[in-house]
């Protein structure tokens, strides 16, 4: 991940630097740009939480105007859910990499739990304050179900089927109750317990919970 410039923590203005005024010509653009704001949202939710977030706060910290990111996300729903997609998507990267690997059903679940931890580890306030409000925001928990919960699921399911056919994951138990033990204990330690999770806990939990529950008879 790009570091973020030395200033990017500071709060300017709240409007921030309107749309065409000389500036423009120092602004990022594209892929650097989206990039800015995903990581300007992840510092407000962790600084703020989601109650006090605005786009004009996440555009004065990512030194643009509000029409860039009124063009892309028109919704705050749409920004946050997007930002965190975009945080865990070398996970589901990882996850499909693994589908035509040699790689272990077992070392391919320590690898994804190394990485969610990883993930979650950097993003773990932000996530928390973000899924605080779920319960009531039903526009926030459809965006986030729809482009982050069901997305992992599915990924998990898929390795578990490909485990299956390796021989090593009985068929019963490639469907979304199981493909969400790994990713539910991670998120629990980190978001809830609000604890570390060492290497050691990781080979743990897939050695003596995971793999003694998904391996054939």
């Amino acid at each position: 991940m790009t570091a973020a410039p030395a200033n990017f923590a500071q709060r300017v203005s709240p409007c921030g630097p309107a749309d065409g005024d000389s500036d423009v010509r120092h602004r990022r653009r594209g892929a650097a740009l989206e990039q800015a704001i995903h990581e300007a949202v992840v510092a407000e939710l962790t600084e703020i939480g989601y109650s006090g977030f605005t786009i004009e706060s996440v555009a004065a910290r990512a030194h643009t105007g509000k029409a860039s990111i009124y063009r892309r996300w028109p919704t705050k729903q749409q920004l946050v859910v997007d930002s965190m997609c975009a945080k865990f998507g070398e996970t589901f990267d990882l996850l499909e990499g693994l589908q035509n690997s040699t790689t272990t059903t077992r070392d391919a679940l320590l690898h994804l739990g190394r990485r969610m931890s990883a993930v979650v580890c950097e993003v773990g306030e932000a996530f928390r304050a973000a899924a605080c409000e779920i319960s009531r925001d039903a526009d926030l928990a459809t965006a986030f179900e729809d482009q982050v919960a069901c997305p992992k699921r599915q990924a998990m399911v898929d390795l578990l089927e490909r485990g299956v056919a390796r021989g090593e994951v009985r068929p019963e138990a490639a469907c979304e109750l199981f493909a969400e033990i790994l990713p539910s204990l991670i998120t629990a330690r980190l978001i809830v317990q609000n604890r570390a999770i060492p290497d050691d806990y990781l080979v743990h939990v897939v050695d003596d919970v995971v793999m003694p529950l998904i391996r054939p008879a």
